[in-house]
């Protein structure tokens, strides 16, 4: 089979590889429950893919370090609790994943989630033996729309922002890509949403996703 060197697909994790939406709402409406802070679920879709410490200040109108990171940390232990019950793959991510691998594509993750969620998915799912490198939002200096952590994954990976692919869900994550000058496919899973336009391919699923597809659109 012929392999893709040179080229690099960087994976956003929540919503594109592990279908995490109602855990993190879950987890968020407890924090709010017991705190005393309005939070919906129209303003979790709104902020989904965002860095804690960007929504936190949003809601919780506190802006002292310490104090967001309490609240981050608290919210992201009752996530992992909630994951370790029910964490499922989402329809043909973990296919795809071994597809780009076994065609010699560079893979990594691009996520804003914290590293020990990002770790304990990755043991959930057993993600370590298609990866070569994993960027976190705790890692960078802005999160998503910001372009910093698709930039960070792809001198990781040791490519040119040109040569790589970004997956995404989230409006934030896409415009992120854009800004990080990559390529970038949108999964809407089923709720599609006219802002994820801007992707260079937007699909309801990554079952319809091939890895065929995915080097037409580096070149």
């Amino acid at each position: 089979m012929p392999t893709a060197l040179g080229r690099g697909v960087v994976w956003d994790l929540d919503g594109v590889i592990l279908d995490s939406g109602d855990q993190h709402f879950q987890a968020w409406r407890q924090l709010a429950q017991e705190t005393g802070v309005s939070f919906s679920e129209a303003d979790f879709r709104a902020t989904f893919g965002m860095r804690n410490a960007d929504i936190i200040p949003r809601f919780w109108h506190v802006r002292a370090p310490q104090e967001v990171q309490r609240l981050a940390d608290h919210k992201e232990a009752l996530y992992r609790d909630l994951l370790r019950a029910d964490a499922r793959a989402l329809p043909g991510a973990l296919e795809l994943l071994h597809a780009l691998h076994d065609a010699g594509w560079q893979q990594a993750l691009g996520s804003s989630a914290p590293l020990a969620n990002i770790h304990l998915i990755m043991d959930l799912l057993h993600l370590q033996p298609v990866l070569e490198a994993v960027v976190s939002g705790e890692e960078a200096p802005e999160g998503k729309p910001a372009p910093d952590i698709f930039l960070a994954a792809a001198r990781a990976l040791g490519l040119a922002p040109v040569n790589c692919v970004v997956i995404e869900d989230a409006v934030a994550g896409v415009q992120a890509a854009r800004a990080a000058g990559m390529r970038c496919i949108a999964v809407t899973n089923g709720r599609p949403n006219r802002e994820l336009e801007i992707a260079d391919l937007v699909v309801p699923a990554l079952t319809q996703v091939t890895v065929a597809q995915i080097a037409e659109l580096v070149g």
